[in-house]
């Protein structure tokens, strides 16, 4: 799996962008017959209730602007931008350098949220082992255990229903990527195992879907963004460590990852405005209020 970080043009992380975000509604509001402008968004699930709260927002205070959300998968949202069919494409993963060459180099990317995944079983579930090693959830994910007492598991003898996302989705790609081997040091997608057995497992579509399905499966297991977990699912600890907003700050919590928004090129001013607005106090306590971590405090 690819591990090579890119350098874009611009990388969030520059204090000016939180300061613009202040002052948007003042640079947008037109006069009265001033011109309108038309934004398209389309990729990741895990982003679009983020971007579509922040949207709707941003529009009431600048009625010249129409944003269009689409949520289409984080690769989907990527190639759109690539071929100029949206103006901004959200991704729950990092950019590839395949991507990103196909696009002549002129990628950037606007990390605006961060986000842990969490393995997930039923919360009603009395047969499963909801405190694993990255090894065990290495070794559920690729195949070798099958049952919830197979090797060092501490679950009752039933079998192992294993959930994945779509092949594309963003968080799936950064599950893949996140679940190491502790005893080969392989990346989940890089080992043979899962790449004989993913196809098998049961698939779903969103992360919403995903908490239905394990939420109401006993013997389940699966993976979701840590701003949609609910009271059907339970999380699972990873290396004894529980997700939450404070472990995945401090580092300690290991399946983590950057929520982002990708431009091809420097955008308009327009789209600009709309990504500071991200940046500042109202898109951050957007970001906050459907469950993901905010960058700025």
């Amino acid at each position: 799996m690819e591990k090579k970080r890119i350098t874009y043009l611009a990388i969030i992380g520059m204090i000016a962008m939180f300061f613009v975000g202040w002052s948007v509604t003042a640079i947008l509001t037109p006069p009265e017959g001033a011109q309108r402008y038309t934004i398209v968004i389309t990729g990741s699930t895990t982003v679009e209730p983020i971007i579509t709260v922040a949207a709707d927002d941003f529009m009431d205070l600048n009625p010249n602007v129409q944003i269009s959300v689409v949520a289409s998968g984080s690769g989907a949202g990527i190639a759109d931008t690539i071929a100029g069919l949206n103006d901004i494409g959200m991704s729950s993963r990092n950019i590839k350098s395949s991507e990103n060459v196909t696009a002549g180099g002129m990628l950037i990317d606007y990390q605006i949220a961060k986000d842990g995944l969490t393995a997930i079983v039923a919360s009603t579930a009395t047969d499963v082992d909801t405190d694993l090693t990255m090894e065990e959830l290495f070794l559920i994910y690729n195949g070798t255990y099958t049952f919830w007492d197979d090797g060092t598991l501490n679950g009752n003898h039933v079998a192992i229903n294993v959930y994945t996302r779509a092949d594309g989705s963003g968080t799936r790609a950064t599950f893949e990527e996140l679940v190491v081997s502790t005893s080969s040091g392989l990346e989940l997608g890089d080992d043979p195992g899962y790449q004989g057995n993913v196809s098998s497992y049961l698939e779903v579509s969103s992360n919403t879907v995903m908490v239905t399905q394990v939420g109401s499966d006993n013997q389940g297991i699966g993976y979701c963004g840590l701003g949609y977990v609910d009271t059907t699912v339970t999380k699972i600890a990873v290396d004894g460590v529980i997700a939450s907003e404070a472990t995945v700050l401090d580092g300690t919590y290991p399946i983590s990852r950057a929520l982002h928004l990708v431009t091809n090129g420097q955008p308009t001013a327009i789209i600009q405005a709309f990504i500071d607005y991200l940046y500042g106090p109202a898109g951050q306590a957007t970001v906050q209020a459907e469950g993901f971590i905010r960058i700025w405090s």
